[in-house]
């Protein structure tokens, strides 16, 4: 692969400290017992119980993950270690993806040489251009902190949200898979890479429908990292975005419109024929949440498998808490939140516009700009006007999470570069 080319060793060092550090964060969740969901879905799916009914399994909602669950009950029967281990190993795989996601995109990304970001002091040059890599560097950390944070607990341990790692796996994988295409110089190479983009798309959905936000991703890639903006060039891969704009007609028609919403398990928890709450008052609470998902990254304390989180009634409104309910923050009216949620998208369609126009800094501007749009886009589907529900869970973050990350990990940094090059120049004026 062309990503490993003269960095090998690295690379398998880094994917192997990946894997490795997962594993021996959730070893002591083996033996977990099924909650929840899990039964209706696993325990009581006397479906699952014969590999005879895998076909009748893969055609039904979510028929990939299902099918994976059936072979776990071939395998083990229902004992929890099986699942956990499986669910534990795409975590792992998801984190090595995520590692080379970043790699790719830090590394063509216009700004990891150090020769434009106005830190350009050969010090500090030297130290990002170093033997270990600034990309490989940045990435390796982002990915190590998407694997080991604990807001992946819920996504990780509770054995049915397999659904949103597995979806997630081909989520990345399309991703990547767009991003060599993009790269590779052989027509032929070019070509297969891009077919299986629509391919991993469809296996995503089939896994959990928040994948049907691929497209959009996709594109995104493509404006900020390379076609850089240049709708001629995005229009030469028009076949690509045709067949994903098919495929995204096609889930919408047939699997999302008819059940009026995506569903979290069942065409009864979501959808506007949801009673106890209107797509009003779900839109407004999910302000907060947004805001209170962000905290969660930040500082991820009171985790909560099944929240007790306050319906918002009105916009100027403070929700009220139940008796008992314990949150980081004190949440806010929800035009709050949402001036906080309309300033951080403003930023990133500001630094976008930047990036177009700004030559030193182009790259990071375009950078951070696709990893905000990336948190949102991802979290659409379940935090828009469309009820659920349950209007908070901790595994909904689970992807869209790579895009706050990858920004900690790049001001990280920054501040890290920061203070060297301070640093650095009080030597040099001390000893001239």
């Amino acid at each position: 692969m062309d990503w490993m080319k003269g960095e090998r060793r690295y690379h398998y060092i880094v994917c192997l400290i990946i894997v490795a550090a997962t594993f021996i964060v959730y070893s002591n969740t083996f033996h977990a017992a099924f909650h929840f969901d899990d039964s209706p879905q696993i325990v009581e799916n006397h479906r699952l119980k014969s590999l005879s009914n895998l076909p009748e399994i893969l055609v039904s909602g979510r028929g990939v993950t299902m099918v994976t669950f059936a072979l776990n009950y071939a395998v083990g029967g229902l004992n929890v270690v099986g699942y956990h281990i499986v669910n534990t190993l795409i975590h792992a795989v998801n984190g090595v993806l995520v590692y080379i996601l970043l790699y790719l995109t830090f590394s063509g990304s216009g700004f990891a040489s150090g020769s434009e970001d106005g830190l350009s002091a050969p010090p500090v040059k030297a130290w990002r251009t170093g033997r270990a890599g600034w990309s490989r560097r940045v990435a390796a950390f982002a990915a190590l902190l998407f694997a080991v944070h604990p807001i992946q607990t819920e996504a990780v341990t509770y054995i049915v949200q397999r659904m949103e790692s597995l979806s997630s796996l081909f989520y990345l994988f399309a991703v990547l898979l767009f991003a060599s295409a993009a790269g590779a110089s052989e027509r032929a190479k070019r070509v297969a890479l891009y077919a299986g983009v629509p391919i991993s798309y469809i296996l995503g959905f089939y896994s959990k429908e928040v994948a049907v936000t691929l497209p959009a991703v996709i594109l995104l890639y493509d404006l900020c990292f390379v076609s850089k903006g240049r709708v001629r060039e995005i229009a030469t891969r028009w076949p690509l975005y045709a067949v994903l704009s098919v495929l995204l007609a096609f889930f919408v028609v047939r699997t999302l419109v008819p059940s009026g919403g995506f569903n979290d398990l069942s065409e009864a928890s979501a959808g506007f024929g949801v009673k106890s709450i209107t797509p009003w008052e779900y839109l407004i609470t999910q302000f907060n949440v947004i805001l209170y998902y962000i905290t969660l990254l930040i500082f991820p304390a009171n985790q909560n498998l099944d929240y007790d989180f306050p319906v918002s009634r009105g916009l100027f409104e403070v929700p009220r808490l139940s008796e008992g309910t314990v949150l980081n923050i004190p949440l806010p009216p929800p035009v709050v939140s949402l001036i906080v949620v309309v300033a951080i998208i403003s930023l990133a369609v500001y630094l976008f516009i930047r990036g177009r126009s700004e030559r030193e800094r182009g790259g990071l501007y375009r950078t951070v700009s696709f990893f905000i749009l990336w948190f949102f886009i991802i979290l659409s589907p379940t935090s828009s006007f469309i009820p659920i529900i349950d209007v908070i869970f901790e595994h909904r973050l689970y992807l869209a999470s790579v895009g706050y990350f990858a920004i900690f990990a790049l001001l990280l940094d920054r501040l890290f570069l920061y203070v060297t090059f301070k640093r650095r120049l009080v030597r040099n004026a001390d000893s001239s």
